[in-house]
């Protein structure tokens, strides 16, 4: 390794070492560092909270619902577990999907 290379090295782990965003907080005004403490405490970025468990457990809610409707053959809203069936099988037209959304 040449004089060259070694200078361009160091200086290079300089850079990257000045410029190193994980290592401190960036300077932030007073007035909005608590902002800036909430959003990113300690300088990690929080991680969104999603909504999959809260879904998944809707659905399977929904789905022991019409498992213990259909097993007990009972009606709820005066509509049986086979109408439910028939209306998630059915196949409707765009027209018709049309003619809905004009009368609403």
């Amino acid at each position: 390794m040449n004089d060259s290379e070694a200078r361009r090295r160091e200086l290079l782990r300089q850079t990257k070492k000045l410029y190193n965003e994980d290592s401190f907080i960036p300077a932030v005004h007073p007035r909005y560092g608590n902002i800036y403490h909430d959003l990113y405490e300690d300088g990690t970025a929080q991680q969104p909270k999603g909504s999959f468990f809260f879904r998944l457990s809707l659905g399977i809610l929904c789905f022991i619902c019409y498992v213990w409707v259909d097993y007990g053959k009972i009606n709820v809203a005066n509509v049986s577990s086979d109408q439910i069936v028939n209306q998630i099988e059915k196949q409707m037209d765009m027209k018709d999907i049309e003619a809905v959304w004009k009368s609403l």
